[in-house]
């Protein structure tokens, strides 16, 4: 400082000098220096200046060092400030990281630490607001079918939905309703844990601070603001010497906080819920003029009586997972799991993928698991079972009954951010209360489920009372309230109406209580069942009751007895007992029903499937499918011992034959089947498969990894492959993957490396049939028009004029067999050739051309389910490009002899 002074004492003369100069001019000029210097006057002049001016230096000195030492001391407080910001955010991201499985009951048992990042499935929604739990969601909302009063919402008719993150993008603030399970706190954690890692701008929220909070806590504390109350919230999770409060403070001061805010509906007095709205629109008009944006989440339910209308407030709710992001899950899921088991390992990857395979087909087995999938919850407690080993979905009323006790017993207690004490819902009451009450829903409305509130009370009354309730209708209401609130599964689904959370538990539920019908005698439940055979509406009410007495009761050969009883009834159309027991049958499994039992259907579904004079076609159709889900014994039909494709061989002789079509002989013939001529390409005799490969055969060449192994293909197919990337079949409905049935979805470049794989698993060479070799099998040499002759026949193969409509068992026309005993080559599924498309039989014996490489065209014969008659000829040919999928295409084996 001193030297500063001295510095400032030169400037200081200088400007008393030039002080002087003004001042006294006159004198200065007129008289001798020596004398004015000498001057007492002009030297006290001097020194009051000098003073004068050293005291404003020295201050000026002093305000510098102030500034400089504020200067330091607010540096260190932006430091101070940015650790505790960093701080906070590591906080969040720690305690959010992973996925919670608290409250999914056997994840204690599966100790897995995923990532949320590595798992989180984008959302979908829909801006308008439903008017009750929730509703129609496309066709249907948790099972139920939609009808044509539903198609327009309460806000307007249903819009396309969109990701919930394009919807926030666009207000201010956002109200994110769903129902349990949606996903809604997942949604918020992954928000903060974006904002915590300092990715904000992957959400356009870039410099924005977290602040998530379950509102629950808030519920009894609403004399305090609400600001007030988050702030000592979180302020007390941290560490007394880290100022969250400042950071958070700071945050909403300057425009920059993403206030998430978990729960509305979780407040559950309505007095107090309303007093939280307030509080909540309060918050929220106080900070949005500064820059600051709300996630708000709640359930539907308890919302529309107090609901807050505010300007830049939007609302939208949640949509159910679609097939897309079904799959995304799985995947990632997959992925994930063995990726924490195994490392980043190839040997991981592997497993991830077989995994992926196993869990979509067990998604994809069954409807009513694919329309539970649809949830984010159950699809990840389906996940769940999955990797503890539980079948998926062969023991489906296992699966449900895991999902009721998952959902009564453990989610309530942990699916909240804020634990609240609350009094247990007791499992055995729920499950004999609900039971009763799913069947009576279903008697009452069993293609939606719901029922006015007024006749669920009254029917829950009427169970207390049969329980001895000191008070029914005391007990009847906080029993509604229990199942609503805290296990979700009945839930308020319109003005006063109720529905379960799923359709499906309604029929497990519904299932349950007819079980419990026959505790002293199989008599009572069969002849229940009696009266609803043949009605859609009772089909997995049924199913699910046998699974339920043979699988949870662990009463198989009770289940076994009504079964029998029934096909001896044969009530109703001729079949629909028998049917409806292999149903039953393949839902329960083997260990369902006794050994015996088991057979004896198989052996009369057989039989049924074959038999044209008493079953109509379709009848037969559905026989063939639960045949083929239970195990289809026939040869040529599955699979070997070891595992690979068991085909039955016919032989087919060499010589000339009738090739292509007489337009004077057939009606139907085009010009690519002319001009007919006698064809000499078939100078060796060969052998072809009786059948179309199946489901069940193609399955081997997916479990040995042929997508993945490049020697089967050719080098068109494999850049078609993986470009496209194609790791299996077209995946189709159910009844097109049934086992039995001839596997379709799958291109020509996949034919052929099928045979490719299969003739290096049995040492000789196999392939798809030349188009000379496929019309040879099918038309003998006589030039036939149909396999069977020249006049069409709708009992002889499964065309569009049988009314079928879909694929069917492989084999089910014997009597439309072609001459070498060959089926199925009219109708069921085009089948793939190995020879190239040509325009017409011009010159075709030198033109053939059946070399597998390339991209052109292909051809296929034969027909399918969906063509008339006239599409079944032996002689009509098709031709497509080699990388076309379709579920009317699939392909048969022929091979050389011997």
């Amino acid at each position: 400082m001193e030297r500063d002074i001295k510095k400032i004492g030169v400037w200081v003369l200088i400007a008393a000098t030039f002080v002087f100069m003004v001042f006294f001019k006159d004198k200065w000029l007129s008289v001798f220096p020596l004398e004015w210097l000498q001057n007492e006057s002009f030297r006290k002049g001097v020194k009051v200046i000098v003073d004068m001016l050293v005291g404003v230096a020295t201050v000026f000195v002093i305000i510098q060092h102030v500034k400089k030492y504020i200067k330091r001391k607010d540096g260190a407080n932006d430091k101070e400030k940015k650790r505790a910001v960093e701080e906070y955010k590591q906080n969040l991201a720690e305690r959010y990281q992973y996925l919670d499985f608290k409250g999914m009951g056997i994840s204690d048992r599966v100790p897995l630490k995923l990532r949320l990042t590595d798992m989180y499935v984008p959302l979908n929604a829909r801006r308008e607001i439903p008017e009750g739990e929730t509703w129609e969601r496309h066709l249907k909302v948790a099972g139920r079918k939609r009808e044509d009063g539903d198609m327009d919402s309460p806000m307007g008719r249903l819009g396309e939905p969109r990701p919930i993150q394009d919807i926030l993008e666009k207000h201010d603030g956002l109200i994110v309703l769903g129902d349990p399970g949606a996903g809604k706190t997942t949604f918020l954690k992954h928000l903060a844990l974006k904002l915590a890692g300092n990715r904000g701008a992957d959400i356009g929220l870039k410099g924005f601070l977290p602040i998530l909070f379950p509102l629950s806590a808030y519920g009894d504390h609403t004399d305090v603001l609400l600001s007030d109350f988050i702030l000592d919230y979180h302020s007390k999770r941290f560490d007394a010497d880290l100022d969250v409060r400042g950071v958070l403070k700071g945050a909403l001061e300057n425009g920059k906080a993403l206030v998430l805010l978990d729960g509305l509906d979780e407040v559950r007095d309505l007095d107090r819920r309303g007093n939280t709205v307030k509080r909540v629109k309060d918050f929220f008009i106080s900070q949005k003029e500064s820059g600051n944006k709300f996630v708000i989440t709640s359930r539907i339910v308890g919302y529309r009586e107090v609901r807050p209308v505010v300007d830049r407030l939007g609302e939208c709710a949640i949509v159910d997972f679609e097939e897309g992001e079904i799959q995304e899950f799985v995947q990632k899921w997959t992925r994930a799991v063995e990726k924490h088991v195994q490392g980043e390992t190839g040997t991981a990857k592997k497993e991830a993928e077989k995994e992926r395979e196993e869990l979509l087909r067990a998604v994809h087995r069954n409807a009513g698991v694919r329309d539970l999938a649809s949830n984010p919850l159950l699809l990840t407690i389906l996940a769940l079972m999955k990797r503890q080993g539980i079948e998926l979905p062969e023991r489906r009323v296992e699966l449900y009954e895991k999902y009721v006790d998952t959902l009564v017993k453990h989610w309530n207690l942990a699916r909240s951010l804020e634990s609240c004490k609350t009094r247990a819902v007791d499992l055995h009451e729920t499950v004999e209360v609900l039971s009763r009450t799913a069947l009576w829903m279903h008697e009452e409305n069993p293609q939606k489920g719901l029922v006015k509130e007024e006749a669920l009370r009254q029917r829950l009354r009427e169970a207390y009372e049969d329980r001895r309730a000191e008070d029914p209708k005391c007990a009847a209401g906080e029993f509604l309230e229990d199942v609503r609130r805290k296990a979700g599964l009945l839930l308020e689904r319109g003005h006063k109406e109720y529905g379960f959370l799923h359709l499906t538990f309604q029929e497990y539920l519904a299932g349950v209580a007819v079980a419990g019908k026959g505790q002293k005698s199989v008599d009572p439940v069969a002849d229940f069942i009696e009266k609803r055979l043949g009605d859609d509406n009772w089909r997995e009410v049924i199913q699910l009751s046998i699974g339920y007495i043979g699988i949870v009761q662990r009463r198989p050969e009770a289940a076994g007895d009504i079964l029998l009883e029934l096909i001896e009834r044969d009530p109703g159309k001729p079949g629909t007992a028998l049917i409806a027991a292999g149903e039953a049958v393949v839902d329960a499994g083997p260990s369902g029903v006794p050994p015996a039992c088991y057979e004896e259907v198989k052996e009369k579904l057989l039989s049924m499937m074959f038999n044209h004079e008493k079953f109509e076609a379709p009848m037969r159709a559905r026989a063939g499918m639960v045949l083929g889900k239970l195990g289809d014994p026939r040869p040529g039909v599955g699979l070997d011992k070891g595992g690979l494709p068991d085909i039955e061989w016919l032989r087919v002789e060499k010589g000339p034959f009738m090739m292509g079509s007489d337009p004077d002989k057939d009606e139907f013939a085009g010009d690519t089947e002319t001009p007919q001529f006698t064809c000499r390409l078939i100078e060796e005799s060969f052998f072809i498969a009786k059948y179309p490969v199946t489901v069940r055969q193609y399955s081997a060449f997916i479990k040995a990894g042929g997508y993945q192994s490049e020697k089967y293909w050719t080098k068109a197919g494999w850049e078609w492959r993986v470009s496209q990337k194609i790791d299996g079949p077209e995946r189709n409905r159910e009844v097109f993957e049934t086992p039995n049935h001839p596997q379709v979805g799958v291109s020509w470049y996949e034919c052929h490396a099928f045979c490719i794989w299969f003739s290096e698993e049995m040492g000789r060479s196999i392939a798809l049939p030349s188009e000379a070799q496929w019309e040879r099998a099918a038309r003998h040499t006589d030039g036939r028009i149909y396999l069977w002759g020249n006049d069409f026949s709708e009992e002889k193969c499964n065309a569009y004029d049988r009314g079928i409509g879909h694929a069917s068992a492989v084999g089910m026309f014997p009597n439309g067999d072609a001459k070498c005993g060959a089926s199925d080559m009219a109708g069921n599924v085009w089948e793939w050739c190995a020879t190239k498309g040509l325009d017409s039989y011009e010159k075709y014996e030198d033109q053939a051309d059946d070399d597998h490489e390339g991209v052109s065209v292909r051809v296929l014969r034969g027909g399918s389910c969906f063509n008339y008659a006239k599409n079944c000829r032996s002689a009509l040919r098709h031709r497509l490009v080699p990388g076309n999928r379709d579920f009317s295409m699939g392909f048969r084996l022929m091979r050389s002899l011997p």
